[in-house]
């Protein structure tokens, strides 16, 4: 398998010691001999979690009502306990935006937006892809590079800032010693060793995934699969007539619902129409529509009580150009990030991803020209270490050229999308 990556896009704002070695280097093609030797089998991960929950069974959430009101209820008991407020301080400037896309969801994200971490994922709840230095540290028991962390560096676990620190330098010190093995601009993968290996697969996907918020739309943990869909990565703002024409009958698909059909999502979205990559898989498919309107026609709720709908693309369209409804209450998603073999719940297991329950403002709101980007503001209402992290990203965050300060709360935020080009549907990808 042979992997090009022009000095990968993101370097600098991952790691900016590296991105400044290896900016000197040519454009590199690794050549890999291996698939990545730390990956974690299913089957291992099952035998892990009978041997540390045995007694554990698994819980009806039909039967149990508003069960996500009463825990995030006792999770805030809880930071009370800790001395923390148990209610998150939200972004004030999120709100303004927010404001001007629906009503309905910024009242509600200004009187109760939370979040909180979760053991697993959960239908309606997010998975959030955590920083290299967090999926090192926590993934010790699998990874040569996270055990290297343990053993080669004196942290104290409880303090997040010197841990993080360590395994900063852990990673920019690795990745200038794989570059220094460049010859004629290339590195043959087969020539590292296991450790660097490993290093170099975990930079590559980190940066593939970089933090992204995902939307858990399915699991079956009888069956070990998960569906979820990526929040935060922009497409485009208007419909073209292909576009459209993706979004409704996909792109091989069948299903065709005729020119009629396409003149009217046309005239009803094609001005401001909010359409995201909701994964590598199935883009081809017709597009999965989110909202948060109980009773639309032809939807249904994703999970009880998490008042997320899917589907309804009909009564949407007739509902906008009757004006009942604004085209940004919806949100279009092409392709999806599908897992089996309980893989999500592994890469969860490896550090890769955080488990974290939301209110359904922050799962529903358009990540359009936030000036807080969502990963950051997701992490920050879930305080505690998660909050640290996210400040200590922010630290990275050079490409944050534009400041939007807020005089009467004396804040700063940050506002990514100015600097991108939304004019082309082929020019949006957009990592916030």
């Amino acid at each position: 398998m042979r992997l090009v990556l022009p000095l990968l896009l993101t370097t600098a704002r991952l790691f900016p010691a590296s991105a400044a070695f290896l900016t000197q280097q040519s454009t590199c093609s690794f050549v890999s001999r291996r698939e990545s030797s730390f990956q974690c089998s299913s089957s291992r991960y099952h035998q892990e979690e009978e041997e540390e929950d045995e007694d554990d069974d698994e819980i009806d959430a039909d039967s149990l009502g508003d069960w996500r009101a009463f825990r995030r209820n006792l999770a805030g008991m809880t930071n009370a306990d800790e001395h923390e407020p148990s209610v998150a301080k939200i972004s004030t400037e999120n709100e303004k935006v927010l404001r001007t896309q629906n009503q309905v969801l910024a009242n509600e994200y200004k009187t109760g937006a939370w979040a909180h971490e979760t053991s697993m994922p959960e239908v309606g709840g997010l998975v959030c892809r955590l920083p290299l230095e967090v999926e090192i540290y926590r993934n010790y028991r699998h990874s040569l590079i996270g055990k290297k962390l343990r053993t080669s560096h004196a942290f104290a676990e409880e303090d997040t800032k010197e841990w993080y620190k360590s395994a900063q330098m852990l990673v920019e010190n690795e990745m200038q010693d794989i570059a220094e093995n460049a010859k004629g601009g290339q590195i043959d993968a087969a020539t590292l060793n296991d450790e660097a290996a490993e290093m170099l697969q975990l930079y590559i996907d980190n940066q593939e995934t970089w933090q992204e918020v995902c939307l858990v739309l399915e699991r079956n943990v009888e069956r070990g699969t998960a569906t979820t869909l990526v929040l935060n990565r922009p497409m485009a703002m208007k419909l073209t007539e292909n576009l459209a024409r993706l979004v409704l009958n996909g792109a091989f698909t069948t299903i065709n619902l005729g020119k009629k059909d396409l003149v009217k999502f046309v005239l009803a979205f094609g001005n401001e129409c909010a359409v995201y990559v909701g994964g590598s898989q199935g883009q081809e498919e017709p597009a999965i529509m989110l909202h948060g309107i109980a009773d639309l026609p032809g939807s249904t709720e994703i999970s009880p009580n998490s008042g997320i709908y899917r589907g309804g693309i009909q009564a949407a369209i007739d509902g906008v150009l009757e004006g009942k409804y604004q085209p940004l209450d919806f949100r279009f998603f092409l392709g999806r990030q599908v897992y089996d073999e309980s893989t999500l719940d592994v890469q969860v297991l490896l550090g890769k991803y955080q488990p974290i329950a939301c209110a359904r403002s922050l799962a529903l709101k358009q990540c359009i020209s936030l000036p807080k980007p969502l990963w950051h503001e997701v992490l920050e209402l879930c305080g505690g270490e998660l909050k640290e992290i996210s400040s200590l990203e922010m630290l990275k965050r050079d490409d944050l050229q534009f400041e939007i300060v807020d005089e009467d709360e004396d804040e700063d935020a940050f506002d990514e999308l100015d600097m991108l080009d939304l004019d082309d549907d082929d020019d949006d990808e957009y990592y916030g």
